[in-house]
């Protein structure tokens, strides 16, 4: 991956800016390798070259280990996003490839971007739940409700709760003739608890019958059709 000439000239205006301006010298040697490192991972997102761990390590000689401690400063020098949910775009993105678990209702995936991981792994431990570490770093497994908490935005709550929502299920119910005890309880409880539960309670079929019922929008609809869609896969 090569810089254009216009891009060499941004590069050099910012290294301008901590050198030659009364502070030559100021600058530590992390500092300046982190602003290197930023404006090398932003030029391979524009020109649309590969810049994960394994292959941000072949391409300047360090190991991946050093590539993920580059990419934490880099996020907290040069923030990638002002959005504050930027994460849990990412996290949907990355569930597409998701593992269901129906015994114990888990989902395990891997999240290749160490500040991705960071954001996910902080909010778990912000409203008291927990993921499981394992040997590969970059592989998460979280619970279905865990994943409903991330993935539910309070915007979206007055929609997806609606009464005409809870009579579609009704009748996809009624009509499926289904024995699922937690598709009665979550008619009986139509909220985002209720859901959360049934989500942890109820079979494979019941969840998908229930996934493609409720109207989904936003960041809820991208990431519980991905759900769906592995569900129907099984």
């Amino acid at each position: 991956m090569r810089f254009t000439d216009e891009e060499k000239i941004l590069l050099f205006d910012k290294i301008e800016q901590l050198y030659f301006h009364r502070n030559f010298g100021s600058t530590s040697k992390s500092d300046f390798e982190t602003l290197l490192f930023s404006e090398y991972v932003n030029c391979c997102a524009r020109h649309g070259v590969p810049y994960d761990d394994y292959s941000l390590s072949k391409q300047l000689g360090i190991t991946q280990s050093r590539i993920r401690s580059l990419m934490e400063r880099k996020e907290l020098k040069y923030p990638t996003n002002s959005d504050d949910n930027w994460w849990r775009y990412e996290l949907v993105k990355a569930v597409k490839n998701a593992k269901y678990d129906g015994q114990d209702h888990y989902v395990k995936f891997i999240i290749q971007d160490v500040n991705v991981m960071n954001e996910i792994r902080h909010y778990i431990e912000s409203i008291g739940w927990y993921d499981e570490i394992s040997l590969n770093r970059k592989l998460i497994r979280i619970p279905l409700d865990c994943f409903a908490e991330i993935c539910l935005q309070d915007e979206t709550l007055s929609e997806l709760f609606s009464r005409e929502s809870r009579e579609h299920i009704l009748t996809l119910y009624k009509k499926n003739a289904s024995d699922d005890s937690a598709i009665k309880d979550f008619i009986n409880d139509f909220s985002k608890d209720g859901l959360k539960a049934f989500l942890m309670s109820a079979s494979k079929e019941a969840i998908g019958l229930v996934l493609q019922a409720l109207p989904f929008g936003g960041l809820a609809k991208a990431g519980f059709g991905a759900i769906q869609s592995i569900i129907s896969k099984m």
